[in-house]
């Protein structure tokens, strides 16, 4: 079952935003030419915020440890040591919200 995470214009491009959905871990949304990406806000090597790093060449990169995941794929480039790939949400911009699957967990692509 899909849930309304926020509003479709509260994400620019080029952006990443945190939402706090009751219930769930925090949150981050991208946009990268003009697709959306919901993701678990907390990097998979460490416990740090992803929305606090910053998107870059279709990638987004933890401001920590600076591990760069592929949006889409979740790939990980340049990863410290035990770093897993990122995993994201089923998402889609519906009448300018974004609705996200949240039950079951992200999906490795």
């Amino acid at each position: 079952m899909m849930i309304e995470l926020c509003d479709s214009a509260d994400i620019g491009e080029g952006e990443i935003i945190r939402v706090d959905v009751p219930g769930c871990p925090a949150i981050a949304i991208a946009r990268h030419e003009g697709a959306l990406y919901v993701f678990p806000d907390r990097c998979p090597h460490a416990d740090e915020s992803l929305s606090e790093g910053w998107l870059e060449d279709g990638r987004v990169v933890c401001g920590v440890h600076f591990a760069e995941f592929e949006l889409g794929s979740g790939a990980v480039h340049n990863p410290p040591v035990g770093c897993p790939n990122l995993s994201f949400f089923k998402c889609e911009d519906r009448d300018g919200k974004v609705f996200a699957t949240l039950t079951g967990g992200p999906e490795h692509v």
